[in-house]
């Protein structure tokens, strides 16, 4: 987990099936097998990347949270 800013949270996880259905629109990512990369605000809960396991989900991770922090 890593807060962006003040109103977002970003988080690595997997999805249970229900939560999936929920959040992926139409089952573009091929199922909720995986890892999540999210984004979460007090308002929205956003998928931004799917990875096979959960190191390529925290390389996926590691790279915004880098990337965001460069920025500020």
């Amino acid at each position: 987990m890593a807060t962006l800013d003040d109103s977002s949270t970003l988080y690595v996880t997997p999805l249970d099936t229900q939560a999936y259905a929920e959040h992926v629109e139409g089952d573009r990512l091929g199922g909720a097998d995986g890892y999540f990369v999210v984004r979460e605000t007090e308002t929205t809960f956003e998928v931004l990347a799917k990875a096979p396991s959960f190191e390529a989900a925290g390389n996926l991770f590691d790279l915004i949270v880098s990337g965001q922090k460069r920025v500020r």
